[in-house]
């Protein structure tokens, strides 16, 4: 059984491994990770607003939070579904008196807790680096936001069925634990959820699924998904090479306590399953 520390920890290895895919100093890291203030949600709570201006970001240490953009009149599109160690608040828009403000909400799926640190240390400490470092920070963000743009782009240009096998794929990278059947989708998620996360009706991702099943590509067990050992994922549209040895990665250290109840929200517009900076 793991302890919370356990946990802490191992949220804190992806954490380390994202942001140094960033190209952010370690000891900068170590920084934001130490001064961190550690926050329980309990199921259903509204973690992060939309058009919030408190400056602060989050990391996940456990449980899983979905991530939503308001599309007005009161709708919300499905954005990502974000677990442990992920980087969740920091896409942001300067309002109409200069702030920086919240672009997505986040609402948990389960009780989890958050690591709350400041956008203004990192700032703060980004400022005092040598020009060239600096450099290197922008062109990995400019990476890492042309790969969100890229699979964004992806997906609106193939047939539904692909999309779900994208989007399910994704999630067994970051989120899968395998076994001798598969690997186990640890989120249980809902063809509600799936349905807003491609951009199409829930009972024509109730269809698709069903013919997976019947293709022994997907199976159920209790309300968690398991990718059966058929499931292709060089056939994702991108990153083809990488994703098996992702999977196989992530699924490793994922801990197969960790679950969150099927949610429900209003459909809208194709969402990706785009990688954060804290999971990808």
């Amino acid at each position: 059984m793991k302890t919370k520390m356990s946990y802490q920890h191992e949220a804190f290895t992806i954490l380390r491994e994202g942001l140094g895919r960033l190209s952010l100093p370690l000891d900068l890291v170590d920084e934001v990770i130490e001064r961190h203030m550690a926050v329980v949600y309990e199921k259903g709570a509204l973690a992060l607003c939309e058009g919030n201006t408190d400056d602060m970001l989050a990391c996940i240490l456990s449980g899983y939070v979905f991530v939503y953009c308001p599309v007005g009149d009161g709708n919300r599109t499905l954005v990502r579904i974000a677990g442990p160690g992920e980087i969740i608040g920091y896409a942001d828009y300067v309002d109409e008196k200069g702030r920086h403000a919240r672009m997505f909400e986040a609402q948990v799926a389960s009780k989890c807790t958050l690591a709350l640190f400041s956008r203004d240390l990192i700032a703060r400490r980004l400022a005092d680096l040598p020009p060239d470092a600096v450099i290197s920070i922008l062109a990995s963000l400019n990476t890492f936001w042309s790969e969100n743009l890229r699979r964004f782009t992806t997906l609106l240009s193939l047939p539904l069925k692909d999309r779900l096998t994208i989007v399910m794929s994704e999630l067994a990278m970051r989120t899968g634990v395998r076994d001798k059947e598969g690997i186990i989708l640890i989120p249980e998620i809902g063809h509600e959820d799936l349905a807003e996360m491609i951009g199409c009706s829930r009972p024509m991702v109730t269809r698709m699924i069903s013919e997976m099943m019947e293709s022994s590509l997907l199976s159920r067990r209790g309300k968690q998904y398991v990718l059966l050992k058929k499931w292709d994922f060089n056939n994702n549209g991108y990153n083809s090479q990488k994703s098996d040895r992702r999977a196989e990665a992530v699924s490793k250290r994922r801990s197969s306590t960790f679950a969150v109840p099927a949610g429900s929200a209003n459909r809208g517009a194709i969402a990706c399953a785009a990688p954060g900076p804290g999971g990808r």
